[in-house]
């Protein structure tokens, strides 16, 4: 019952931050996602530790399809709706096309000012679809292949723009683009070198049991 328990903290947790919505401090609001993850894992563990070990892949699998699903919702309401994590919306669907042109802005700004909000705001667009790059790879396989985790990637990065510009809940900007389409090859990198260093390791194994 335990992991029944973590579950309920979790979704009792962002139900709270929903509802507090802006009010809460930046750093209280990103800590939300982190927390929930961690103690929704705990959960995870706690469950699979009681589980038998031939229903552990399958529990594990619908696990990550509800992180996948959680991390969707947080992109919904991160990019989409607003509010929430105190943002200022370009409101109006302003374009921005000439690519490095908004980088270039926040880096003479920090080097200007010495403040860390621009920096900060380069790394969250790289950060923010560190997580899809990171999902794709482990929930499908054919996401495994280089040529089709890219062309994907780059048109979730662009199609993201494009929706905020049509929707007027934020400004098309290509380096936007660029930076989530970073994050999103970042996160891909780590989840590959991470499965073909395993693939290889199991490889070893079995090699050296047949000796």
């Amino acid at each position: 019952m335990l992991h029944l328990a973590c579950y309920l903290a979790a979704a009792g947790l962002n139900l709270l931050w929903l509802l507090l919505g802006d009010t809460l401090h930046l750093a209280h609001q990103l800590a939300v996602p982190l927390v929930t993850v961690a103690v929704a894992g705990t959960g995870v563990l706690l469950r699979l530790r009681a589980l038998p070990r031939q229903a552990r892949r399958g529990y594990l699998r619908g696990a990550v399809w509800a992180l996948f699903f959680y991390y969707l919702a947080l992109l919904l309401v991160l990019l989409f709706l607003g509010g929430l994590f105190h943002m200022d919306r370009g409101w109006g669907g302003t374009v921005n096309l000439e690519p490095f042109h908004t980088i270039r802005s926040y880096i003479r700004y920090y080097r200007n000012t010495g403040s860390y909000v621009s920096i900060l705001n380069l790394l969250g667009n790289v950060v923010i679809m560190v997580p899809l790059g990171m999902l794709l790879p482990i929930l499908f396989r054919r996401m495994r292949h280089f040529w089709t985790f890219l062309p994907l990637a780059a048109l979730v990065s662009v199609g993201v723009e494009y929706v905020q510009w049509r929707t007027a809940t934020g400004a098309a900007d290509v380096d936007d683009s660029i930076l989530n389409f970073l994050g999103a090859f970042l996160g891909y990198f780590f989840v590959r070198a991470c499965q073909m260093g395993y693939a290889a390791w199991k490889k070893g194994e079995n090699i050296d049991h047949c000796w």
